[in-house]
């Protein structure tokens, strides 16, 4: 097992360059089990930039020289999807086409198998898209994708920061916002979060969905992150 969340945060807090951040990160993530790893962004389902990759000699080149973004289903998904999903469970209908089986075959052949992609909410119309994959066939560990999506979300915040893409902002949440929020990075479901403040299981929903609408999350994994960076909830 990795490092834990709060030890990343904390070693990413005070990086003044993206090259260092993304050591870090891919430091984090290979104790994951994950040795391919890209961040990249995406418009009207294709690719418009890659500002870094991490994959077998040869990949990247090919899936840019075959213009693979127009079939790639994950590319594809982004888009609409809410939270970190398995490349698995991209095919529309719960099936691949043709075109989309051989890519994933052409994958594997040049050693990238079995990913994820965590998308997060880009400038305008677009998403940023991390997505993680391995390098023989194996299996993920559907356990520890809570923690590696925190930790690519973590990734992005800091990363945005550097490169001046976010603006720091006052965020006014209530204290039952911020109670509620800090339930949820430990891990409690909302009638466990009700139970602990006395108070309903619908009232606990209503005061996370407002904490999520004020931070600019689309789900609270998001929220959670966003909120320790900037000091809205305690590590």
């Amino acid at each position: 097992m990795g490092l834990s969340l709060e030890t990343f945060i904390e070693n990413t807090q005070n990086v003044t360059s993206t090259a260092v951040l993304k050591k870090l990160f891919l430091s984090a993530v290979a104790e994951e089990g994950y040795e391919n790893a890209v961040f990249a962004q995406a418009n009207n389902r294709r690719l418009v930039s890659i500002p870094w990759s991490e994959f077998p000699a040869g990949y990247l080149d090919t899936y840019k020289a075959e213009e693979w973004d127009r079939i790639d289903p994950v590319v594809q998904r982004a888009p609409s999807a809410r939270g970190l999903f398995k490349w698995s469970d991209t095919g529309v209908g719960g099936g691949f086409t043709k075109k989309q089986k051989t890519f994933f075959e052409q994958c594997r052949e040049l050693g990238v198998h079995s990913g994820i992609t965590i998308p997060i909410r880009g400038m305008g119309h677009g998403v940023d898209l991390i997505s993680l994959s391995l390098r023989t066939p194996d299996k993920l560990a559907p356990d520890r994708m809570t923690y590696v999506y925190m930790l690519s979300v973590q990734y992005w915040l800091k990363y945005c920061g550097l490169v001046g893409r976010q603006d720091e902002q006052t965020i006014a949440l209530t204290s039952q916002e911020r109670e509620c929020l800090r339930w949820c990075k430990e891990g409690k479901t909302n009638w466990e979060i009700g139970e602990i403040l006395s108070i309903s299981e619908k009232t606990v929903e209503f005061h996370l969905s407002n904490g999520m609408r004020k931070l600019g999350a689309s789900n609270r994994i998001t929220a959670v992150i966003i909120g320790i960076k900037w000091g809205l909830i305690p590590l």
